[in-house]
């Protein structure tokens, strides 16, 4: 991954890359098999039926654990520099923690509830990605402010800031215009086909506006997460070996200093092996 520098940066590299090409995949696979309307179907909608949604199922259940290793990475970033003070940034950092958790599991119920198969759980997967998303943004930014100017500079700041009020905006819109077209529809007649809306069905501009949003929201909250990139190029991480036998039969011995067990073996020196840096 020398293409995202040193470090980290590849996390959220990775997930913005891959999350963009899931959407764009299956939308086009969509598109030339006739799943769904041309002019902007929802992105659920383009993961409905086979194959595009297999794809979009496991490219999205990657994306969920790529999101929780970009958010958990983040969080022990901010703890480093923060270390045992500032009570504020602290808490700011572990809700952060929390809806970042809320977001990665939200992500994967979307990809593996279809829309059409069990749509109420899909339903509350989008909304824990979409709500719970603009809620770790707005914290996110707070914090990012917070942190300015010991730990980073002021254009970060605003960067964000400007991101998370695209990505508000943009929520409020496809949620009003969303219940916009639901209410027309319902009362005049509702559409034939929920994955082709056509231009004469009651409630179509609504439906087109709300879908609109959907796009702008999920492309603005992956380019939150391509804001961590510079981050975590200056981040690295280390999962360290412990053993604490000296023969797999025996009950472990645990300790409480920094020293692992000494193992003695006739192959050489203890174990201690570093498994990512």
């Amino acid at each position: 991954m020398r293409c995202c520098g040193p470090g980290l940066g590849f996390l959220p590299a990775s997930l913005v890359i891959l999350s963009f090409g899931t959407f764009c995949t299956t939308y086009i696979i969509a598109i030339y098999r006739g799943d769904v309307s041309v002019l902007f179907p929802y992105i659920s909608d383009t993961g409905t039926s086979r194959p595009e949604s297999c794809i979009f199922g496991q490219f999205l259940n990657i994306c969920a654990g790529l999101a929780f290793c970009t958010i958990y990475v983040r969080y022990k970033l901010v703890q480093g520099f923060n270390g045992s003070e500032g009570r504020r940034l602290k808490c700011m950092n572990k809700t952060c923690l929390f809806f970042g958790v809320l977001v990665s599991l939200g992500l994967s119920m979307v990809a593996n509830f279809q829309e059409t198969s069990v749509e109420t759980v899909h339903i509350i997967g989008a909304a824990m990605v979409f709500g719970v998303g603009v809620l770790y943004e707005v914290i996110q930014t707070m914090l990012t402010y917070h942190m300015y100017p010991e730990y980073n500079g002021l254009y970060i700041c605003r960067v964000r800031l400007t991101i998370c009020i695209l990505s508000f905006a943009s929520m409020i819109i496809s949620i009003l215009f969303l219940s916009g077209s639901t209410i027309i529809s319902r009362s005049v007649a509702k559409p034939q086909d929920k994955l082709h809306w056509k231009p004469d069905e009651a409630g179509y501009i609504p439906h087109i506006v709300s879908t609109a949003g959907e796009w702008a929201t999920a492309v603005s909250f992956l380019l939150f997460f391509f804001t961590f990139i510079r981050d975590l190029q200056k981040v690295s991480l280390d999962i360290n070996t412990r053993i604490h036998v000296r023969h797999l039969d025996e009950h472990p011995i645990y300790i409480t200093d920094e020293e692992p067990v000494q193992i003695h073996s006739a192959n050489g020196p203890d174990e201690n092996t570093k498994l990512l840096s």
